[in-house]
């Protein structure tokens, strides 16, 4: 009895070391993400926001409006994040009112379908999701609402300025979100180029930033345990100045959850991995690898 106690005692310190390498493994800030960006901009201003936050690691990109359907969905089940760029559009149909279309500019449908595939994917699989200026608008038409298909005509023009060209205004935070280092009650000046924007917000989204004319400027889903990094902005982080605005917690917000995301699938693969111990009745049954197990029947006093 004595010689089969030593055996577990060792035995158990043996699984107990592996268990700690593992998880101090899995700890470890990975060197590699891949990011899937609804659509490339030429400027690349969305690629080098993400990577100055953190220089040291490598970001594999893959532009999914030039990635074939099925290519997309195998780069999609290695994704460890979604971000939905600026841009076009959307069609107004995809929101009940298809008649706008006349206060519309340019309207994109392939990248319409696109950014469905994204969102489809990003909420069934809970993988983190950004979405910027259009990349808001499609998340809330996507999940039920509609847009102001010319802010102008409906709220004001402060959003765009009046050559076309880019403008600034603030925008005043409302909530405390867990998944960014922002406070409520917080002012900033952000870059901002758009008109459109959100009338009706959808059901299962909340506001936690609005402009000065009560525009919602920011978005989440309300369902923060499945979907912790699921966050949508008005405005264009890549864009601002990072001394004086959100962008770089919008960023490093972003750039965590993507990592939290390989760390919460490794470490499911090292668990599934493991060596393990299961109890029946009077045996234990002790898995050494796949193919190696002992039986060894005790004898409880």
């Amino acid at each position: 009895m004595d010689k089969l106690r030593l055996l577990f005692s060792v035995f158990f310190i043996c699984v107990f070391a592996s268990c700690s390498e593992d998880n101090d493994h899995v700890k470890e800030t990975p060197r590699s993400v891949t990011i899937v960006l609804s659509k490339q901009n030429s400027s690349f201003s969305y690629r080098n926001f993400i990577e100055n936050i953190d220089p040291t690691i490598t970001i594999n990109w893959i532009n999914a409006y030039t990635t074939p359907l099925s290519q997309l969905i195998v780069d999609l089940e290695n994704a460890d994040g979604i971000l939905l760029t600026g841009g076009v559009d959307i069609h107004p149909g995809l929101y009940g009112n298809a008649f706008d279309t006349i206060r519309c500019g340019t309207i994109d449908i392939k990248r319409d379908e696109i950014e469905t595939t994204l969102l489809d994917y990003a909420l069934e699989s809970g993988t983190p999701c950004l979405g910027v200026c259009r990349g808001l608008q499609f998340m809330n038409v996507y999940m039920g609402g509609s847009l102001h298909p010319h802010l102008p005509d409906t709220l004001s023009d402060i959003h765009r300025g009046k050559d076309g060209n880019s403008t600034e205004h603030e925008i005043y935070v409302t909530q405390k979100l867990g998944a960014l280092d922002i406070k409520p009650g917080n002012k900033s000046a952000t870059v901002s180029h758009h008109h459109q924007g959100i009338s009706r917000l959808a059901d299962n989204l909340e506001a936690w930033a609005i402009a000065p004319d009560g525009l919602t400027e920011a978005i989440r889903h309300s369902d923060t345990t499945s979907h912790p990094f699921f966050i949508g902005v008005q405005w264009h982080p890549e864009r601002s100045d990072p001394s004086g605005s959100l962008a770089t917690h919008i960023g490093e917000g972003f750039l965590k959850a993507v990592l939290d995301e390989i760390r919460v699938r490794k470490n499911t693969d090292t668990l599934k991995t493991n060596p393990h111990v299961s109890d029946s009745n009077s045996s234990q049954v002790i898995m050494i690898d796949e193919t190696v197990s002992e039986k060894i029947d005790i004898q409880m006093h």
